[in-house]
């Protein structure tokens, strides 16, 4: 093998093993739920709790497109500054999102409150709208 032969399978192999960071969500019971894999470009993909495929997102610049298994578009989330809003896929608003610190509040449709995440460190736990726990990620 050459040098620019394998200079290339170099660059090949280094693509194809991209550092990616995985979360994993769980109950309030402390099961397993699922997980994410997300790379360094900020694309993720989502697994199920038994491990199988179940959808992918992909990110441009403040706009995140969420796709299906089948790789169907699914919807997708606009970040602006603090607030992130999200649409289905026929682009009619959905809600939203809105950070301060470490602390995210959701927001149905019609602006009511949806509940809350408060992140510590790598974890992540969400709170209904009624303040429940309903899990975790980490």
């Amino acid at each position: 093998m050459n040098v620019r032969s394998f200079s290339l399978l170099i660059l090949l192999l280094a693509a194809l093993h991209t550092p990616c960071m995985a979360d994993y969500f769980y109950s309030s019971s402390g099961s397993q739920i699922g997980r994410v894999e997300t790379d360094s470009s900020g694309n993720a993909r989502y697994y199920g709790k038994s491990g199988s495929f179940i959808g992918s997102s992909r990110k441009s610049g403040n706009t995140v497109r969420y796709y299906d298994k089948s790789g169907s578009f699914k919807g997708s989330a606009q970040t602006s500054g603090s607030t992130t809003r999200y649409y289905d896929k026929s682009g009619s608003y959905k809600g939203s999102a809105n950070q301060s610190g470490s602390a995210t509040r959701y927001y149905d449709s019609r602006g009511s409150y949806a509940g809350s995440a408060q992140s510590s460190g790598s974890s992540t736990r969400y709170y209904d709208k009624s303040g429940s726990y309903k899990g975790s990620k980490r």
